[in-house]
């Protein structure tokens, strides 16, 4: 359990001290009156997560996780003016109080053996509204546009994956109930497939909506819920690897056991290390950009690299990270999933095998629209024309809050031998046979390849700025326009315009609106025209929103009840009394 503690610790530490760096430079400005209230909040969260990682048992651990979302909730509420704001506020509290009742309502169930799978249920219900399980995830994208950058990135890469810790707590045959799981084997597949669905629909659900999204901290935010969503699927398949129902040697406690367990823990306990620090370092790269433009809408961004060298080199580097592309370290810890599902495949069990087939089609898909979602990000904020004056005008950000950045991605770096001491150390620490010493030697393998890419990368970027060094006199020649003699920004692909085909084919599940704005005028002078297009996201406009308007309504008519009437209120207390003597009698 120490291990899992000092796991789930370190980006609470990494994050809270490079969030803090970046704080002092993005609240400059500020009035003095609500630095004060930031800092408190800033420092109440970080104290609260560090008490829900060491805290002895249940009890202390639901008080600190109660404190964790009060805090937190002051952070996001920091730009309280704004309607947005206090709208993302109430829902993140609504969510956060709901989560506490039913890990309350887990935990008396939790001491009853009948009654394992009730309490699995609660906990994922309670759990799953911090991690950002669908559909329980739609405080996610309206909270973390409206918090600041650096509360952003703690909340992001450091304490929606305690839900996991949690979960592995509390709630896994790895925590401190693995004698209640030997008495309801079933609850390894069960727990399992559920946590396998849950990550499939929350990694491919979570990309395509931050496909659509022009706003930075919105793709980022349903970016997480994509991330946790690929941690989701390397513990529910680590739990079918572990039933003991299966052939012992293709469940993951045996000396000879295929590594299905091992290998698919140790990726989703590496994937968030990796997620907290790359994430962190995206969002606080958004916050520079909010600093020094005024505006997160990439459809007004641009040629952004130009100005920000270092915060754009930055977030681009930690978006390849996070896209799962190789060399860098997300692409090592999703390894280590795809490894699994892949012996889970080879092990001839239908359940295994299942499992696996899905694991790797939702990877595979979802590593190809989160390359496509960060490419956009990419291209429309920091490449290009700027398309807009605040973009034109732009200055690189105060070094405190790129270096900020830079220790987030150096930790990152890290992650490339980090994610082998996880394969290595994890799995044994919880229980579960050690990953084979040959796989670890393979990983090994790639670690080194990807560090020797990492260097030839950057030698032939320095080749290139010793033979083309900026500043030289470039010759001026006519181009080949095609009746465009100068060429704009608005002759550009915009940020909605490049995922446009990916949202048009997915449109039946993410239902995008559209709205045409004609010229209007003279042919010859037209105003300006435009496409419109918006995409909600559908658990809060198909499923909360409906029930909450239905539940607004009954207590409405419940309301007409209090009529002030004494007499009305006596005859509703004669009547209970006597639908109790009926109910005795029966």
């Amino acid at each position: 359990m120490q291990e899992l503690q000092t796991l789930f610790l370190v980006p609470v530490i990494a994050l809270g001290l490079a969030a803090a760096l970046h704080a002092t430079a993005y609240l400059h400005g500020e009035a003095r009156r609500h630095q004060p209230r930031f800092w408190l909040f800033f420092v109440a969260t970080l104290a609260a997560m560090a008490g829900v990682v060491l805290a002895p048992g249940m009890l202390a651990f639901l008080l600190a996780w109660e404190a964790m979302g009060l805090a937190s909730a002051g952070l996001v509420a920091f730009e309280n003016t704004e309607k947005s704001v206090r709208k993302a506020t109430w829902i993140y509290l609504l969510a956060c109080h709901a989560g506490a009742c039913a890990l309350m309502l887990a935990g008396v169930l939790l001491g009853r053996p009948d009654c394992t799978l009730a309490a699995f249920l609660c906990a994922v219900v309670g759990f799953g509204l911090k991690i950002g399980f669908p559909p329980f995830h739609v405080w996610l994208p309206e909270a973390h546009p409206a918090a600041p950058a650096p509360a952003s990135a703690i909340l992001s890469g450091a304490m929606i994956p305690l839900g996991f810790y949690g979960l592995l707590r509390f709630a896994t045959p790895w925590g401190q109930a693995p004698e209640i799981w030997g008495q309801t084997p079933a609850m390894f597949a069960i727990s399992g497939w559920i946590l396998l669905v849950l990550g499939i629909f929350g990694a491919l659900g979570g990309i395509l909506f931050a496909l659509p999204q022009v706003n930075l901290k919105k793709l980022l935010a349903f970016s997480s819920v994509e991330n946790m969503g690929v941690v989701a699927l390397g513990l529910g398949l680590a739990c079918l690897g572990t039933d003991p129902r299966f052939d012992p040697r293709f469940v993951g406690t045996g000396p000879q056991a295929t590594p299905i367990a091992a290998l698919a823990l140790s990726g989703a306990l590496a994937h968030v290390l990796n997620h907290g620090f790359l994430k962190g370092g995206l969002f606080l790269g958004a916050g520079s950009v909010l600093r020094q433009t005024g505006t997160l809408d990439q459809d007004r961004l641009g040629g952004l690299l130009k100005r920000l060298p270092k915060t754009g080199t930055l977030f681009v580097l930690n978006a390849l990270g996070l896209a799962g592309l190789p060399p860098l370290n997300g692409f090592l810890s999703e390894l280590l999933i795809y490894l699994a599902a892949f012996h889970a495949i080879r092990s001839h069990v239908p359940a295994l095998m299942a499992a696996g087939f899905l694991v790797i089609a939702a990877l595979a898909l979802t590593g190809g629209l989160a390359a496509a979602a960060y490419t956009k990000a990419i291209g429309a904020t920091f490449l290009g024309e700027s398309r807009s004056d605040a973009a034109a005008r732009a200055v690189e950000a105060p070094s405190r809050m790129w270096l900020a950045t830079l220790g987030l991605f150096v930790g990152s770096l890290a992650m490339t031998v980090g994610t082998v001491v996880c394969a290595r150390l994890l799995p044994p620490a919880l229980g579960i046979a050690p990953v084979p010493d040959a796989l670890l030697s393979s990983l090994l393998a790639v670690v080194g390849i990807s560090f020797a890419l990492v260097l030839l990368a950057a030698a032939l970027v320095a080749v290139r700025r010793i033979l083309c060094p900026r500043g030289r006199i470039k010759p001026v020649c006519p181009t080949w326009d095609c009746g465009y003699h100068a060429p704009t920004a608005r002759m550009a692909y915009t940020a909605t315009a490049f995922t446009q085909p990916l949202v048009d084919l997915f449109a039946p599940l993410l239902k995008p609106r559209h709205h045409l704005i004609p010229f209007k005028g003279h042919p010859a002078t037209p105003t300006d025209a435009a496409f419109v297009t918006e995409t909600d996201d559908r658990a809060l406009a198909g499923f909360w929103r409906p029930v909450f308007t239905g539940c607004a309504r009954l207590f409405q008519r419940a309301h007409l009840l209090q009529s002030g009437s004494l007499h009305f209120y006596i005859f509703l207390a004669l009547l209970a009394v006597l639908v109790l003597l009926a109910a005795s009698l029966v």
